[in-house]
């Protein structure tokens, strides 16, 4: 058998490596357009392995996180490592109420233990209703990126990007370089699901350029706060000592309804994000409601898709079928196995 994969991130690689483990005889080949492998979105994110409790208004969501939350830590636990002092404050004007939030928490039976609310952290602890500590993990993306194309034992074909997509006779088209025929295609792209099916077969989606700051800061490496559910900030251990600052008001910095627009701005994502000053707003945003000190080290800048029905709060994971084409739109990264099972599912 033999598979073309579109898009060496983490859901691509991840999908790759499923599939020669149930097909020993596998043809494997990715295509990457970036110069590089693993350098989107799944490897430049808050770093953070969800279990639900970030998502109290998405119970899908929560679902498939738990449901992905320990396959990820047997497959890849030696990418993760615990974060012991990790906590979730609820304030008092988000988008739920405590009460919702413990509700749903407990719907799912999720594990966590109520914290006294301290002004050592929090610069207005009055405005925090409730504070949890919960038993989420820390991804380290710097190791996945060094160690997981390692695994594959197919080909990885970088800065060839993917044009076009004939499902029905399993090619692919860079320019005017022809691949396959494939027996099947699998569409791991993230910023293009669409790409080769039919409209009546589109994901209803629209993007983000998003900018995280990689910092040394003042909390313990093993410490995490976020702090919910609205225009609020977070605060999540990556590597090397270093924690991920994110804020939901400056975080996303650029919204597209139309790829194109994304495509043009994505390859300046730096600079707009330097103009912008986005470093600064969101470290200025996470000081606004955390005693935290930093110093930063990186700023991570990428292309975010999501459903553009979403309000904030969905990130679903599914597979669509055309031809010899499976398409995937790729949710969180604990919903990694959604994608992949489905995948084995249609290749038996």
């Amino acid at each position: 058998m033999r598979v073309g994969i579109i898009g060496a991130g983490f859901f691509g690689f991840h999908i790759a490596r499923q599939l020669e483990r149930r097909h020993p005889d596998i043809q494997v080949e990715m295509f990457e357009k970036e110069s590089a492998p693993l350098v989107g979105a799944g490897t430049n994110n808050q770093c953070r392995l969800h279990m639900g409790f970030h998502y109290p208004r998405s119970g899908y969501t929560i679902y498939q996180s738990i449901m992905g939350f320990d396959r990820f830590v047997s497959e890849y636990g030696e990418f993760l490592t615990d974060v012991s002092d990790n906590l979730y404050a609820v304030h008092n004007e988000g988008l739920v109420s405590v009460d919702q939030y413990l509700a749903v928490m407990d719907s799912f039976h999720l594990p966590y233990e109520t914290q006294p609310v301290s002004s050592d952290l929090f610069r207005n602890p009055d405005e925090i209703g409730l504070l949890v500590r919960v038993p989420e993990k820390s991804i380290d993306v710097r190791s996945i990126r060094q160690n997981l194309g390692s695994c594959l034992r197919g080909s990885v074909r970088v800065g060839t990007p993917i044009d076009e997509v004939d499902a029905e006779n399993g090619l692919l088209r860079s320019g005017t370089t022809e691949f396959g025929p494939f027996d099947y295609i699998i569409n791991a792209s993230y910023t293009n699901p669409n790409l080769g099916l039919p409209p009546a077969l589109h994901f209803g989606v629209k993007w983000e350029l998003a900018v995280l700051v990689l910092a040394r800061t003042s909390l313990a490496n093993d410490a995490a706060v976020t702090l919910m559910d609205g225009e609020y900030v977070s605060v999540y251990p990556a590597y090397g000592g270093m924690h991920t600052l994110s804020s939901v008001r400056h975080t996303p910095m650029r919204r597209y309804d139309d790829a194109m627009d994304l495509a043009a701005d994505y390859p300046n994502r730096f600079q707009l994000a330097q103009d912008e000053g986005r470093e600064r707003a969101i470290a200025d945003d996470v000081a606004r409601h955390l005693r935290i000190e930093y110093d930063t080290e990186e700023l991570w800048v990428t292309a975010k898709t999501k459903l553009s029905t979403d309000m904030g709060d969905s990130r679903v994971t599914e597979v669509r079928r055309h031809g010899r084409l499976l398409s995937v739109l790729c949710g969180k990264i604990d919903a990694v196995f959604e994608a992949s099972d489905a995948i084995l599912r249609e290749l038996r």
